[in-house]
């Protein structure tokens, strides 16, 4: 069994989901309070956020049309977490994907939150919930964790040599920049194969309060992330 352990940056999600002030909502998804409409919560310019209808961005950006809005980080909030140091220190990064094609953006702009400009974007498709990300520390995770036991002996005669199986769904709960990357209809192999890659998890989103399923992953090459170059990303989107 490998015991490899790797650092990562771990991302809690506020309490409250918000969506467009001009989508309607079933009645169902709104009775527990945890969804509301977004001019109802305070969401302060430049905040670190996970997809919805708000994005702010630099003034002379161009929203693409063919994307939507997934989230966008404040280097100040998340840089202090980076043990490997690989992250810019100051400025945003911003994310906009088709998770049906695994296509995407990322942008960075070496900007303070005062000179960015809110943009409005109602949709009621994928990522149309936003959730600020709240809680933001250094974390480390084990490769020992994709692994799990046999649950019965039909299951022992698929175990490796140390009676253990593949864990699928292990990770999905863990939303993060950096560490293992995260899929699970991916195979052992394709998994181990990224980890061993000089590819690193840009950002993981998973199902610990901003998916309710699915793990939304973007990854980049370590010296295309030490070069500030974000045009040959990787997105990533898995669901059972």
């Amino acid at each position: 069994m490998k015991q490899e352990t790797f650092d990562i940056i771990e991302l809690r999600p506020g309490t409250k989901h918000y969506y467009g002030d001009s989508i309607e909502m079933p009645d169902i998804l709104l009775e527990d309070g945890l969804l509301v409409k977004a001019s109802t919560i305070d969401i302060p310019l430049g905040h670190s956020r996970y997809a919805g209808p708000i994005a702010d961005l630099p003034k002379d950006f161009l929203y693409p049309d063919d994307l939507r809005f997934a989230g966008q980080l404040d280097l100040k909030q998340i840089a202090p977490h980076d043990k490997s140091e690989l992250l810019p220190k100051t400025g945003h990064l911003f994310f906009f994907a088709d998770i049906i094609e695994d296509r995407g953006l990322v942008f960075y702009a070496d900007i303070d939150n005062n000179e960015l400009v809110r943009v409005e974007k109602d949709h009621d498709d994928n990522f149309f919930e936003g959730v600020l990300i709240k809680e933001v520390f250094a974390n480390t995770e084990k490769l020992s964790s994709r692994y799990r036991d046999p649950e019965d002996e039909y299951e022992e005669d698929d175990a490796n040599e140390d009676g253990l199986l593949w864990d699928f769904f292990a990770g999905s709960e863990t939303s993060k920049i950096f560490g293992i990357f995260t899929h699970c209809q991916a195979q052992e192999e394709q998994i181990l194969d990224v980890v061993n890659s000089d590819k690193v998890v840009l950002l993981q989103i998973g199902e610990n309060g901003f998916n309710d399923e699915g793990v939304f992953s973007v990854l980049i090459d370590k010296d295309d992330l030490k070069a500030l170059n974000f045009t040959n990303c990787e997105f990533h989107w898995g669901q059972s």
